[in-house]
């Protein structure tokens, strides 16, 4: 007998009160653990499955409007799984890219549903102990970059702050969203400006710039111009609209005047320079990564089930770089047309939850611009497998959820304001 995922949720027991607790002590410690991935599984990976046994009788919102999620999600890893069986050697551990995918997926629709209970409070809650994971993670890269802690090379990668990751692009990209959200907090006046908060900041904007990867700083650039924008445009107030200007400016002031201080170090302008050309000599030529990805397509044309996991090199040598294509490339034509659709549909419920006027609309324009730069980056390298990424996802389907929960009555005029921190004079 069929059962919506409405009634599913409501026919389950509630949880104990220490049940929750404890769960929400797992999700915390999963974000303040996020800071060290060098290994797999890794720590916040064990925390995130042992958060989801306090969180199994209940205290999630498994909404109908998260079910579009689930299913995309269901269809694009069952493809990558009868892709996997269609190898016949597997000398690349496809398998653990198989599995690590449908991890991934589940990470997405699990937060999607934790948020979904309590939108603004839970959003503030994961935000909260990512931004202390990520300040974390950005002071071992500063003390590894600047060589003041014992063995500071396995903190960076070719002179590139990496930190307790393994690719200086991942650990970069990871500090984008709590970077972004902090900014946002800041301007509308809902985290104290004090210097545990500045520093907090200074340190991941310097992160972002030392890891040296051109699609953080696409990332970061591209998601804060947006979040600035619709913050300032869709403020319920004229005289906040105005206030908000001015702290942007000053905020905009800030980042220039960090990364001009880090361009006065010799070795890290030098290296600034050279990393901020776009196009490099292995991007370019027929066998470079362009010239890759274009031999690639009337490969896989022919090919329904695309090279397989990870089986891209064997043809090409190195990685695609390009998610779009991996997706057609390992999970083939059904996971590739599965994975357009996710990104179409993050964007359809993203617009949809920042357009309307709900107490979370200013934490959905924070996500939305990060999730929204981030996958514009899909273009210039592999990001399937990057936890942050489906946390965004997570994120912003649970606030989609939320909204959709409420139907189409209005909000009262006191739980907006309250959400851009105005008072209801």
């Amino acid at each position: 007998m069929s059962i919506t995922a409405d009634r599913f949720a409501e026919s389950r027991s509630e949880p104990t009160p220490l049940a929750l607790r404890l769960g929400h002590v797992a999700v915390a410690l999963t974000f303040l653990s996020s800071f060290y991935v060098k290994f797999e599984p890794a720590i916040c990976d064990l925390l995130f499955f042992a958060s989801l046994a306090f969180f199994y009788r209940g205290g999630l919102r498994l909404s109908r409007a998260i079910m579009p999620l689930f299913l995309i999600l269901l269809i694009y890893n069952v493809a990558g799984l009868v892709s996997y069986i269609q190898i016949d050697f597997d000398p690349y551990g496809s398998w653990q890219f198989v599995v690590t995918s449908f991890y991934m997926g589940f990470s997405a629709v699990f937060f999607a549903a934790f948020v979904a209970a309590d939108p603004e409070v839970r959003f503030q809650f994961i935000m909260k102990y990512y931004r202390w994971g990520a300040t974390v993670a950005a002071a071992l890269g500063l003390m590894g970059y600047f060589h003041f802690v014992p063995d500071s090379l396995q903190f960076v990668v070719y002179q590139r702050m990496v930190s307790g990751f393994k690719d200086p692009n991942v650990f970069s990209t990871y500090l984008v969203l709590p970077a972004v959200v902090m900014v946002q907090l800041l301007m509308l006046g809902k985290l104290k400006a004090s210097l545990v908060n500045l520093g907090s900041l200074l340190l991941l904007l310097m992160a972002i710039v030392l890891a040296f990867s051109r699609g953080a700083w696409i990332d970061f650039s591209l998601a804060s111009v947006m979040m600035i924008g619709m913050t300032i445009l869709a403020s319920p107030n004229g005289r906040q609209r105005g206030n908000l200007a001015i702290k942007a400016a000053i905020a905009v002031g800030m980042m220039l005047f960090i990364l001009v201080a880090l361009l006065t170090i010799k070795e890290t302008a030098h290296l600034f320079w050279d990393r901020f050309t776009l196009v490099k000599e292995y991007d370019s030529g027929e066998y470079g990564r362009f010239g890759n990805q274009k031999n690639a397509i009337p490969m896989l044309l022919v090919r329904p089930f695309g090279f397989g996991p990870l089986q891209f090199t064997k043809y090409f040598i190195a990685a695609p770089h390009n998610t779009f294509l991996n997706s057609f490339s390992s999970f083939g034509w059904a996971g590739g047309i599965a994975f357009i659709t996710l990104v179409v549909a993050n964007i359809f419920v993203g617009l949809r939850v920042v357009l309307r006027r709900t107490p979370y609309q200013a934490s959905a324009i924070a996500v939305f611009s990060c999730l929204a730069a981030m996958t514009f980056q899909g273009v210039q390298i592999d990001t399937e497998h990057w936890r942050h990424l489906y946390w965004m996802m997570g994120l912003m389907w649970g606030l989609f959820a939320a909204m959709a929960d409420h139907g189409a009555r209005p909000w009262p005029s006191s739980d907006i304001l309250k959400g851009w921190n105005i008072r209801n004079d």
